[in-house]
């Protein structure tokens, strides 16, 4: 019962003429014991040839369109595929339906399914020797018979995209991604037909060429196509961004960077194609070597790996020495590493390599100051010096202050220090930061002239007043002489200003721990 509705039984069957119905039926059992017996499929076997003959004798006597679906399906089955077609298309000329009879139970086998295969095998064969007018016949006849297929809609679509016709090919793929909306592929290739109907058939085609070639590794090859697509479309930005990617790879930065230019002006915005522009202009300008292991030490700095970087910044230096941004980089990642002895090497080659780089000269002033202090406290103490630069002293205070309590050795810190609390006027400040410099540089003139100057204004002499002459000179003998008891004398000379030795000379040198606390300075009392 079930491969007799696989071959197309209709309760039509009546309307045959009779001696061809009695044919048909003959020519049923004939298969269905062939199908039985699970004969090879083919038209030469007996039971499927003994099938096959009765019914085109039925057909002789009557063309119904009953015997036409018995022989389309009987056809497709035992792979005979024109003729399969052939007898298909006469069912539906004579006004028949390829729908099956009601009550059919094996979908995959309805006479839609044998129909799309059949002409799937013809076109696949067309296709096969390249005569894509002829395959894109069967497809089409295929999709007129079953409108819903989509394995009709993408072959069509694959086709015309073939023929460089991305025009034609568009409204395929549209309706294979309206009829299945997760299907990546066919997301893909409605994008090529889109983009083919943008940028024309020659440069679409090239474009698709070169991802071919791309994906299969061959690099050289793929450049190729996408210069071809390129200068086929100057407009086609993603065929620059393809070219200028994969001249990168094969290592000709000039190349690369014509389109990461053409790719930068149409794409303003873009970040990555700004990115890759400079390092193909880095490449182009010091070597790839250099460009490249550049932009590498750039990635391993955003990433936080300094020593990374400070490694990838000195193989880029290696390979070209007049890399002046590589320097500069160099210099940047010593000096926040505290290796400050290789930064003031790395930021006095680039000033050797541009005498007006001002940022340079600053921070290698700056490191070389840093050069007394600890890695831990380096980069608060540039932030003091920065702070000052700015004439924020309040906040520069505060950095060399916690420099100093992170290194209490830290020298320079300490003269830093001692020149905010002068220029706020706050000798007491500025003496016990001299006084801990003067320790830890005895032999420094400079500092120790300071220490002296900041014990002085702390501690000032008190003023001596010249006596006035008196109206009538008295005889020296003739005046007597006063006795002030010894206790008035004391309060007199304590009321009088005068300190005595100055308070901390001649003491032992402040502890390291004693910082002086600027906090309370009032902003804006700078001497400078």
């Amino acid at each position: 019962m079930l491969f007799s509705v696989l071959l197309g039984v209709s309760s039509a069957a009546e309307e045959i003429a009779s001696e061809a119905a009695a044919l048909l039926d003959e020519a049923r059992a004939a298969v269905i014991e062939a199908y039985g017996r699970d004969d090879p499929r083919t038209p030469d076997h007996p039971g499927w040839r003994e099938g096959l003959e009765l019914g085109r004798q039925a057909l002789a006597i009557d063309p119904h369109p009953d015997i036409h679906r018995f022989l389309g399906r009987t056809y497709a089955i035992v792979g005979w595929s024109v003729r399969a077609l052939t007898h298909f298309d006469a069912l539906l000329a004579e006004g028949g339906s390829l729908e099956d009879p009601e009550g059919t139970a094996l979908a995959e086998v309805s006479s839609s399914d044998l129909y799309g295969a059949t002409a799937a095998n013809i076109g696949f064969a067309r296709y096969g020797v390249g005569d894509l007018d002829g395959a894109l016949v069967y497809y089409g006849r295929w999709l007129d018979a079953v409108p819903g297929s989509v394995s009709a809609l993408r072959w069509l679509g694959r086709i015309h995209l073939e023929r460089l016709d991305p025009e034609a090919a568009l409204p395929f793929w549209e309706r294979v991604v309206e009829l299945e909306p997760d299907d990546e592929a066919a997301a893909f290739y409605l994008e090529e037909a889109r983009r083919g109907a943008a940028v024309g058939a020659e440069a679409s085609a090239a474009y698709r060429s070169g991802l071919t070639a791309y994906q299969a590794g061959d690099l050289p090859a793929a450049l190729a196509s996408f210069e071809v697509a390129v200068a086929a479309a100057p407009g086609f930005v993603d065929a620059s961004v393809w070219a200028g990617r994969t001249a990168l790879e094969v290592q000709r930065p000039d190349l690369a960077v014509r389109h990461w230019e053409r790719v930068v002006a149409a794409r303003p915005d873009d970040g990555g194609a700004t990115y890759f522009l400079r390092v193909a202009q880095d490449q182009a300008a010091y070597g790839v070597a250099a460009g490249s292991r550049f932009h590498a030490g750039i990635e391993a700095y955003e990433r936080g790996d300094r020593d990374g970087a400070g490694a990838a910044f000195a193989a880029a230096v290696a390979a070209n020495g007049d890399f002046v941004e590589a320097w500069v980089w160099l210099a940047r990642v010593h000096q926040e590493l505290g290796r400050y002895d290789d930064a003031v090497e790395a930021w006095e080659r680039v000033l050797v390599l541009d005498p007006r780089d001002e940022r340079a000269r600053y921070f290698l002033n700056v490191t070389r100051q840093q050069r007394g202090v600890t890695a831990a406290a380096g980069a608060v103490f540039a932030d003091g010096i920065a702070a000052f630069e700015a004439n924020d002293l309040a906040t520069a205070g505060m950095r060399f202050t916690e420099a100093v309590r992170i290194d209490p050795d830290a020298l320079q810190a300490w003269v830093w220090l001692g020149r905010v609390a002068f220029s706020l006027q706050r000798w007491e400040a500025a003496a016990v930061a001299y006084r801990r410099a003067a320790e830890l540089a005895p032999d420094d003139d400079d500092i120790a002239f300071f220490a002296e100057e900041a014990e002085r204004l702390a501690n000032p002499e008190p003023e001596v007043l010249e006596e006035e002459a008196p109206e009538e000179e008295v005889p020296e003998e003739e005046v007597p002489e006063e006795e002030v008891p010894e206790e008035e004398v004391q309060e007199e000379e304590s009321a009088s200003g005068d300190p005595g030795e100055p308070e901390g000379v001649g003491d032992e040198p402040a502890a390291p721990a004693e910082v002086p606390d600027l906090r309370s300075t009032e902003p804006g009392e700078d001497l400078r």
